[in-house]
């Protein structure tokens, strides 16, 4: 059974009980023991995520379980070169290097710097098939959970090939954020904390690692709302870059925020899609942080938008990159991960207020979809309410209270370019 609801420009359809968990409750399961350990974010009838420690932390496993109930097909592909959803850099570059630890390639095999072979990073990537065989000390916890959103927190390093790890050298520190309605925001730092450079080639940046050339005859193709199918590298970054199948009903889309595209500023494409940048060099004391938002898509369901296009796809990118405006309520824009101090939290994916409820406030969608808009409210005072009032209609969401904040997303899209959002009222 299925309740809709459309009312003064909202449409919002919501799942009765798919399972033992209600349609929009995120629930979550540590399994397994250090190095070894997973943990799986579900939110049923929608998607599962099961991220790998002996990886760094890759979203190992991915299962849009609108179109695959049983999680039969795992998105990410199968077998031992599986890495993860989202991968971070590939190649490095060539370069004059001086010293024993000159670069990973003569550390890995001295005999080619007496052969007078250059200097050269390798293949640098986060997370890796070669995390595990290396030893290399990976972390991964869960440090927030509630029926309306999940966070696990990692730390792992770049490895090259499964032949040698920079952990001594650089450290990558993931933050997962997972909502309901198929959004994972992802958090990376990167860190140097030796004495190494780490020197980059153009491909150091998040892509999506959906089966490129699948056994099965599932593989993915990626577009932009430029080009309808990649075939090579794109001299320039655009909004989105988007993964789907003739094979399978599920799309994957990946973008980053607005600000970011300064450094990640061109696209790639090597059996994997997504963003690269222009050769940076990463010297020691390096510490940069930036974030990027997956969004899941399917046909024909109720909590996934239907991807079908880069072009379809734009408004749900430009809803992360250009977020709506919201009047009438306190931002909080000084919270750590929003870059540009706007009150949107990039880091997050979700609008900052502050205020002990209740709260009523306009919200602008802009040229964005208006899709799930979620919330996180600073000090609120009094239980999570079960739904939220949309131009005075009420509407589904999934909320908690954690911490003395309110999370808050609402299951559905907001279509009028312009709301009344009335929460705990």
């Amino acid at each position: 059974m299925r309740v809709t609801i459309r009312n003064l420009g909202l449409a919002v359809i919501v799942c009765c009980s798919v399972s033992s968990a209600q349609a929009g409750d995120l629930t979550v399961e540590e399994s397994g023991v250090s190095p070894d350990k997973k943990i799986t974010v579900t939110s049923p009838g929608v998607y599962k995520a099961v991220l790998w420690q002996e990886s760094g932390g890759g979203i190992n496993e991915f299962y849009d379980l609108a179109a695959d109930p049983e999680a039969s097909h795992n998105l990410v592909g199968t077998g031992a070169s599986v890495r993860g959803l989202v991968e971070i850099g590939w190649h490095g570059r060539p370069f004059k290097g001086e010293g024993e630890a000159c670069c990973a390639e003569h550390i890995s095999d001295p005999k080619k710097k007496e052969n007078g072979k250059s200097c050269y990073d390798g293949c640098m990537d986060w997370p890796s098939a070669g995390h595990k065989k290396l030893g290399v000390r990976s972390e991964l916890a869960v440090t927030e959970k509630s029926a309306a959103r999940v966070r696990v927190s990692g730390r792992g390093t770049f490895t090259w090939w499964a032949k040698y790890s920079n952990e001594k050298d650089a450290a990558v520190t993931p933050l997962y954020t997972f909502y309901p309605a198929g959004q994972i925001i992802l958090q990376v730092r990167v860190q140097m904390i030796g004495q190494r450079t780490l020197h980059w080639g153009p491909e150091y940046g998040p892509h999506l690692l959906l089966p490129f050339n699948a056994k099965d005859g599932k593989n993915f193709s990626y577009s932009t709302p430029t080009v309808d199918k990649v075939t090579k590298s794109l001299p320039k970054s655009e909004e989105l870059v988007l993964g789907t199948s003739a094979a399978v009903k599920s799309a994957v889309l990946l973008t980053i925020p607005a600000e970011a595209q300064a450094l990640f500023d061109r696209h790639l494409l090597h059996m994997r899609f997504g963003y690269g940048s222009n050769k940076i060099d990463m010297p020691p004391g390096y510490d940069h942080t930036w974030a990027c938002l997956v969004q899941l898509g399917t046909q024909g369901h109720d909590l996934l938008p239907p991807l079908r296009t880069a072009k379809d796809a734009l408004p749900f990118a430009t809803q992360y990159r250009v977020p709506a405006k919201i009047d009438g309520a306190e931002l909080v824009k000084d919270a750590p991960g929003d870059f540009n101090k706007d009150g949107f939290n990039e880091s997050e994916g979700c609008h900052v207020l502050k205020g002990p409820g209740p709260l009523a406030f306009t919200y602008e969608r802009g040229a964005g979809a208006g899709f799930a808009p979620a919330f996180r409210i600073v000090g609120w005072n009094g239980p999570a309410a079960p739904s939220a009032k949309v131009d005075g209609k009420e509407v589904p969401s999934a909320a908690a209270v954690v911490d003395g904040n309110l999370i808050v997303q609402m299951l559905g899209t907001i279509a009028a370019p312009k709301a009344k959002i009335e929460i705990g009222r």
